[in-house]
């Protein structure tokens, strides 16, 4: 599974070539000789070498999600509907061919790996296994951490890894795409020996992840079970119910509706969405249910009672999962779902306090228990000195991330 033993991959890539410049990058980062612009590596290696050395790269095991909040995952992932595509396409081969296949969710969690034996002891040693996130702020350069990042299919060997522990391997990946929306919901690898980046490893996943789209396109039986509708309140062009975008009003409605299941009266709903409550407030919100209730009417289970307000089916959002997310202990799923970015342009009493509830319990559950990584990056999103001073105690003495972090510290105490 040595990397010279590739010679040809992506658009007829000497991959021996490449193997020898990376490692006399890493031999020059590691004696401070270059910076990264200098150092003889790809462009998308190089940067991608950026990005992971601007976030605290454990070296060591990727973060791991338990048993039961894989399988959470897994169940709530709209890729299951597609991993049987993948099995079906790839598996077969790459078991031939002493690889693997992986199916990772948009923030870079390994849900499915499957493939050879023998493939998958060597590479569980270094924690390419399910459950494990391989983005690139966890782990540094890899194929599927740089898809996805990037949002196009490339191919990584050797000693193009970050992290030495990986330079056994090489792989392959291809972004998926939600066909309705463009966003970005997985990545498909293939890892292992020289195979995993010879020249037709792209195309053939990039094949299988067409295929793989397409399936998606077609009517799927869970959206006809009204414990199935998500309303994504993080999307960036704006809030959407099951993949329908959706007027941020509206997504405000449902949002609060969906934080009360007992009810709000008409009042208690004025309170929660109205900045300056008036007079006319009571009636705006009739016109904007009424008109709520017309765009959830080509759904039969959709249906929003009065006397009290409330919803008559089972809506997950956002916030429910980021709660659900503490609930389980499940801290970087929860951190995955931080609340900054929850209808952000929402002025809504009701959405601030939510958003602000959630911030708050997610800060004291990090202080808690999270791990230096997880300190840092809540630390960084929020500006948040005391989270960064918490991360600042447990990284290694040696990590080269501790001068960067105390100028950012005293940055903001300044």
């Amino acid at each position: 599974m040595q990397a010279s033993g590739v010679t040809v991959g992506e658009a007829g890539m000497d991959w021996l070539t490449a193997a020898s410049r990376a490692r006399k990058a890493h031999e020059l980062l590691g004696s401070h000789q270059a910076d990264l612009d200098a150092l003889p590596l790809r462009s998308v290696v190089r940067e991608s070498w950026r990005r992971s050395l601007s976030s605290p790269v454990q070296i060591g095991h990727p973060p791991m999600l338990s048993d039961d909040s894989l399988r959470l995952a897994r169940e709530r992932s709209e890729l299951q509907r597609i991993w049987p595509v993948f099995e079906k396409l790839l598996v077969p081969a790459a078991s031939d061919a002493n690889l693997l296949v992986a199916l990772a969710d948009a923030q870079g969690t390994l849900l499915w790996v499957a493939g050879s034996r023998g493939a998958m002891n060597g590479a569980e040693d270094v924690g390419f296994s399910e459950g494990a996130n391989w983005r690139e702020s966890s782990v540094g350069t890899s194929a599927p951490g740089v898809a996805l990042a990037t949002g196009r299919g490339v191919q990584v060997s050797g000693a193009e890894h970050l992290s030495e522990r990986v330079h056994h391997l090489n792989c392959s990946a291809v972004p998926i795409r939600n066909p309705q929306t463009g966003r970005i919901i997985g990545v498909v690898d293939l890892t292992g020996g020289a195979d995993a980046v010879a020249v037709h490893s792209l195309p053939l996943l990039q094949a299988a992840v067409s295929a793989a789209e397409g399936q998606l396109l077609l009517p799927a039986l869970a959206m006809e079970r009204p414990d199935e509708d998500f309303l994504d309140l993080c999307a960036s062009d704006g809030p959407r119910l099951s993949g329908k975008p959706i007027s941020l009003r509206h997504a405000e409605i449902l949002t609060v509706l969906a934080a009360h299941p007992r009810g709000l009266n008409s009042a208690q709903l004025v309170e929660e969405l109205f900045e300056q409550p008036d007079g006319a407030s009571e009636g705006t919100l009739r016109s904007e249910l009424v008109r709520l209730r017309k765009f959830l009417a080509d759904s039969p289970f959709r249906r929003i009672a009065a006397r009290p307000y409330r919803l008559q089916w089972q809506l997950q959002t956002t916030l429910t999962r980021l709660w659900s997310a503490m609930e389980d202990g499940d801290l970087e799923r929860a951190l995955q779902l931080y609340p900054a970015e929850i209808l952000v342009r929402s002025q809504a009493p009701g959405i601030a306090a939510l958003r602000c509830r959630a911030q708050i319990a997610l800060r004291e559950i990090v202080l808690d228990r999270g791990s230096a990584q997880q300190l840092l990056r809540l630390g960084r999103q929020s500006a948040d000195s005391q989270l960064l001073l918490a991360s600042l105690r447990e990284l290694p003495l040696d990590s080269p991330v501790r001068p960067l972090l105390v100028a950012e510290i005293e940055a903001l105490e300044a």
